[in-house]
């Protein structure tokens, strides 16, 4: 379910970006078996599931956002206030990520909070249209319950929006190295479309939609949003034209040897982290896209197994959050580093 082939190639037309009326990336992505039938049988022999219920919170919203605080539930989807602004990265609440809720990969452990119950929220904020980023329900929920909510998303994604009933006037989208700059109570932010390396589809269309990274900017704080990426050297770009981040959220998860250039694996997020703060070592690693939907071969705790001694030996900081937990960043404080260790009783 989305956009018309038309609408979406209405809203990308003119992009620098496309090659042959579809998206392409700047370093090729090789042509791999891809997850066939045979890998899909490996993964119900060898299912990346946790060994019990995990231990979820509900989550504890400031009545105002403020400073800068994360609040991971899930995946991709977290709730980042910055400086006074309240941001929804790629919300999927639902609980699969799939075209239907009867079938596809189902969510490994409950809901922290539920679409209809998330606090006042200014921006949502997208990185690509994939069911796993860009969920149906979760979206219509938001537009319908939060009417002041905006959407800022790369372009193309905004056809999806139209087409569930988002007015025009409520998104807005960037090319990669655009922007978009907001203005929210009174607050400033900008966001950065930086290029990632992935594609983007749904249903049977592939690359007709733009993916992203995205670097957020305000007054006093700032941080770095991978989306879903393999690795592409043009973070170290992003380095290079940015201060360091306060924090970067970037995805560690749902890596195969069967496509090594379209997802990050543990040891290329901690590289990816250094590139993107300019070998800056003050910057937390919040790792996300891990333990909520099984999408690969590895088992569940691998990713953060794997992700920790690597940050170890780069000097890095990790905050690992159980779904539902909250960071504050500058203080490095709060319900997400209670129990650093919580993820080894399941794994």
């Amino acid at each position: 379910m989305g956009a018309s082939a038309e609408a979406i190639a209405a809203s990308t037309a003119g992009s620098p970006n496309l090659v042959g009326g579809v998206f392409a990336n700047v370093e090729p992505v090789p042509d791999s078996e891809g997850p066939g039938p045979a890998v899909f049988v490996d993964m119900l022999r060898r299912p990346g599931k946790p060994t019990g219920v995990l231990p979820v919170l509900r989550p504890a919203f400031a009545d105002a956002p403020a400073g800068l605080t994360i609040t991971w539930l899930g995946h991709a989807t977290a709730v980042v206030d910055i400086d006074g602004v309240r941001i929804l990265l790629d919300p999927v609440l639902s609980a699969r990520c799939s075209p239907s809720q009867l079938v596809g990969p189902k969510r490994l452990h409950t809901v922290p909070v539920a679409a209809a119950d998330l606090p006042p929220i200014d921006v949502v904020l997208l990185s690509h249209d994939h069911y796993d980023h860009l969920d149906h329900p979760t979206i219509t929920t938001i537009a319908a319950s939060q009417p002041n909510a905006r959407f800022v998303a790369p372009i193309g994604v905004d056809a999806h929006l139209e087409a569930w009933g988002v007015a025009r006037a409520r998104i807005h989208t960037a090319d990669w190295r655009g922007s978009v700059e907001l203005t929210v109570r009174g607050v400033t932010l900008t966001f950065g479309c930086e290029r990632a390396r992935h594609f983007s589809g749904r249903g049977f269309t592939r690359n007709d939609t733009l993916w992203a990274s995205w670097a957020v900017v305000g007054p006093a704080h700032s941080f770095f949003f991978s989306g879903d990426t393999g690795f592409t050297d043009a973070y170290r770009e992003v380095g290079e034209r940015y201060d360091t981040f306060d924090a970067t959220l970037i995805a560690i998860g749902a890596y195969d040897v069967l496509w090594p250039d379209i997802h990050l694996n543990p040891e290329e997020g901690v590289t990816v982290h250094g590139l993107v703060n300019g070998g800056g070592r003050d910057s937390l690693l919040i790792p996300i896209h891990w333990g909520t939907f099984n999408l690969a071969r590895h088992s569940w705790g691998d990713p953060i197994a794997r992700l920790l001694p690597a940050a170890s030996a780069a000097g890095i900081d990790v905050c690992v959050p159980r779904p539902g937990a909250t960071l504050d960043v500058d203080a490095r404080v709060g319900t997400a580093f209670d129990d650093p260790t919580w993820w080894e009783r399941y794994a």
